[in-house]
């Protein structure tokens, strides 16, 4: 990098660190998989339509898992499709969510970020609603997630978090099985739940927020 380059960055990252300080952080906060336990729906709704390939979400080792059962893409949808029109009976990942929802709130600013399409708006406001999730923003249908603006996301998917790490911004990977063979570096980092996303903020990427 050449001087004039480096003063430029060094520019930009004190900017950035200012906006910060005087207005917190931006977070993406991922919904299926971090939030809610769609996944967990989805194989129960899988088992019962397929006695013959019946799986646990323990089984799922791959973002593209549904290959391996020999289905396309399009039959995968359809139980997503189900999962959040039953959104009644989702459940949500963790207790307290929207507690916990709240306290990453007060480092900044929390936006709901997510790949469902937008004609499942309907449910997800309804459910994030049932479960005392506020927020500022819902955007849904966003893909790749690294087109955002955000410091820090929080997400399950192995591809969304090796894209944003690319962009040099932190992804807080929240633990299953079919992330597991992503390792952490430095932009991406494990966490087993929304306590320890608030924690590692502000223990270690943002230290001082608080």
């Amino acid at each position: 990098m050449s001087l004039s380059a480096l003063q430029v960055y060094i520019t930009g990252r004190k900017k950035e660190f200012q906006r910060i300080n005087r207005m917190g952080i931006r977070i993406a906060l991922d919904l299926d998989g971090v939030l809610s336990d769609s996944m967990g729906s989805w194989v129960r709704i899988w088992n019962a339509r397929n006695s013959f390939k019946r799986i646990t979400v323990e089984d799922i080792r791959e973002w593209d898992f549904w290959r391996g059962l020999g289905i396309g893409r399009e039959e995968f949808d359809s139980v997503f499709e189900e999962v959040w029109r039953g959104w009644r009976d989702l459940r949500p990942l963790e207790e307290n969510l929207g507690a916990k929802v709240s306290r990453l709130s007060r480092l900044g600013r929390v936006d709901i970020v997510s790949g469902r399409t937008p004609r499942h708006l309907p449910y997800v406001k309804s459910w994030l609603k049932l479960h005392g999730v506020r927020y500022s923003s819902l955007i849904l249908g966003v893909t790749p997630k690294s087109r955002l603006d955000h410091d820090v996301f929080i997400d399950d998917s192995p591809v969304e978090a090796l894209g944003i790490a690319e962009t040099a911004r932190y992804v807080l990977l929240r633990d299953q099985p079919w992330n597991r063979s992503l390792e952490s570096n430095r932009y991406i980092v494990r966490v087993g739940g929304l306590v320890e996303a608030y924690q590692r903020i502000v223990g270690e990427i943002f230290p001082g927020i608080v």
